[in-house]
């Protein structure tokens, strides 16, 4: 499809988005191997490097159960990955739903403009432009607790190897949420400092 983006084409830019000190840490998470968003993986650090400073990937378990007690601690930015391959587009709120946990605790470890989701592998007939925003639009109604928890959703193709299959609006708004992750308002740090020194205070009293 002429509107995907090669991640290996595209010209690297050198303008600094965000300053060093501020460019984030990735952590790519996902229940699939991670050969299945190793281009993905790639065009972050190859051409999101002046924004993220690191991105390595982490695997989920595959019980949910083993998944609500993935330590987040450590984590700056989260970038969620599930294979509609894995267990179908199931990521909250639906019938054998996968993240609900995960996601709610990850936006109150992280913060919500620290989250992201990507659901990948759709067929390339359902990222055209007269698919995708009705697919999108039904993700949002079906699965309201994944835009709820996260700053960024996406629907894509492929995320191997090769050709990243995003559009370039979906690139930019990859690239923005990792700006926005760099300096998130003030009252979501706060949120998040005030509940991270209750759990240490929490933890400290009862052990």
């Amino acid at each position: 499809m002429g509107s995907f983006i090669s991640a290996f084409s595209r010209k690297e830019e050198s303008a600094e988005l965000v300053p060093l000190k501020q460019r984030v840490d990735v952590v790519v998470c996902s229940g699939s191997l991670s050969n299945s968003v190793e281009g993905l993986t790639h065009h972050i650090k190859q051409y999101i490097n002046d924004v993220v400073r690191t991105v390595r990937f982490e695997t989920l378990p595959y019980n949910i159960s083993d998944m609500n007690r993935f330590d987040l601690t450590g984590i700056d930015v989260l970038l969620l990955c599930h294979s509609i391959h894995n267990r179908r587009f199931s990521i909250t709120d639906v019938t054998d739903s996968l993240y609900d946990g995960f996601l709610q605790r990850a936006r109150k470890t992280l913060g919500k403009s620290k989250v992201g989701v990507i659901a990948y592998d759709f067929p390339e007939a359902d990222l055209s432009p007269e698919i995708l925003p009705s697919k999108m639009a039904s993700f949002r109604y079906n699965q309201p607790t994944t835009f709820e928890c996260a700053s960024l959703a996406l629907i894509g193709g492929k995320l191997d190897e090769g050709d990243v299959q995003l559009t370039e609006d979906q690139l930019e708004e990859l690239q923005q949420f990792f700006i926005n992750s760099s300096s998130p308002p003030i009252e979501e740090k706060l949120t998040v400092t005030m509940r991270s020194s209750f759990h240490l205070i929490t933890c400290n009293v009862f052990n």
